[in-house]
């Protein structure tokens, strides 16, 4: 999940250190809804995977978003 947390540093813009399960809509003045739909774009192009519209809805925090792509592309 290194990669992921790498695409999620460079999409808002902060370090891969604050990058942790506990990031959120809430606690990141950088995760708008455009900036949403611009991370769900990068870790789909970085990733190779496609989210269905309910994924996207359901990504709060890094944590479901790490979870849902955990469940797309399990790790070897």
């Amino acid at each position: 999940m290194d990669q992921l947390r790498e695409v999620v540093a460079k999409s808002f813009g902060i370090p891969v250190g604050s990058v942790t399960d506990s990031l959120s809509r809430d606690n990141l003045e950088a995760w708008t809804s455009l900036n949403h739909l611009l991370l769900v774009t990068d870790v789909e192009e970085q990733l190779g995977i496609r989210f269905t519209t309910d994924e996207v809805l359901k990504i709060h925090t890094y944590r479901d978003l790490r979870e849902i792509v955990s469940a797309k592309k399990p790790s070897p």
